[in-house]
């Protein structure tokens, strides 16, 4: 054994323990009721990287689409995750549907707001929670790269309770490149997200409570909605703040114009 392969087997070897180590009970589980095909997607992640680029004699560290290697790369990442999020909360209203329809999937989200009051969760929550947990940044630097790869990881921090996990997960539901695109799963995650207190959550619930999303298995009110948007305008994050304040703004007219609605 050459001294290449010695020292690639002494640098791989403690990071796929490091892996068994980590991955719980629960998720051996999981692995066994959805197929080995999950595991396998989460010890590829960890040991190769979304999409496997570690393990490819090609990876160029230096290109766009690298993995998260350095503080400055990270930082880039967390810019890149908060313009995402402007960008999708600035994307134009949606129309108001006027003849809602219930949504008929099993899985039954209302606009109700939180019984409890979570403090708002923003973009410095965020990069502190990134800085802290390397996976789940590799998994929404993924998903911003359209990569099918983030989707387990995604699943595994949503359902493990990550409210931002639970927020690009529930994202993850709208995008039909996905393979997974459902109103109803996207709705009820980013809701999980928005009652644990992401203010961008709290907007996008905020939205489609006022248009009247037919993500909804009853109908939303504007008042839920104002609640709504009410808790995303408490964020420290400006933009998140104006979006909020802006769509308080149409409610309130549609309140005026629409009292009953």
């Amino acid at each position: 054994m050459n001294m290449w392969t010695k020292t690639f087997i002494s640098k791989l070897f403690p990071r796929i323990m490091g892996v068994l180590l980590v991955v719980s009970i629960p998720t051996f589980a999981i692995a066994a009721e959805e197929g080995t095909g999950f595991f396998r997607s989460i010890l590829d992640a960890a040991i190769c990287g979304p999409g496997g680029k570690m393990c490819d004699k090609n990876y160029n560290p230096n290109a766009a689409n690298a993995m998260i290697e350095s503080p400055e790369a990270l930082m880039k990442m967390i810019d890149a995750a908060e313009n995402y999020l402007n960008s999708k909360r600035d994307a134009p209203m949606p129309t108001r549907n006027n003849n809602f329809v219930a949504n008929k999937s099993t899985v039954a989200v209302t606009a109700k707001p939180p019984t409890v009051l979570s403090p708002p969760l923003d973009n410095d929550s965020f990069q502190k929670l990134i800085k802290s947990n390397g996976g789940l940044g590799l998994a929404v630097q993924a998903y911003m790269q359209n990569q099918t790869s983030s989707i387990p990881a995604l699943k595994m921090y949503a359902e493990g309770g990550d409210p931002w996990g639970q927020l690009f997960y529930g994202l993850a539901y709208s995008d039909s490149w996905t393979g997974i695109a459902s109103p109803a799963e996207s709705c009820r995650w980013i809701r999980e997200s928005a009652t644990a207190g992401v203010s961008s959550a709290r907007f996008f619930i905020a939205q489609k409570a006022y248009a009247r999303s037919d993500c909804f298995s009853e109908t939303p009110t504007l008042d839920q909605a104002k609640t709504w948007a009410e808790l995303a305008s408490l964020s420290n994050d400006q933009s998140v703040k104006t979006d909020a304040l802006e769509l308080i703004q149409k409610i309130l007219k549609e309140q005026l114009t629409s009292p009953k609605k």
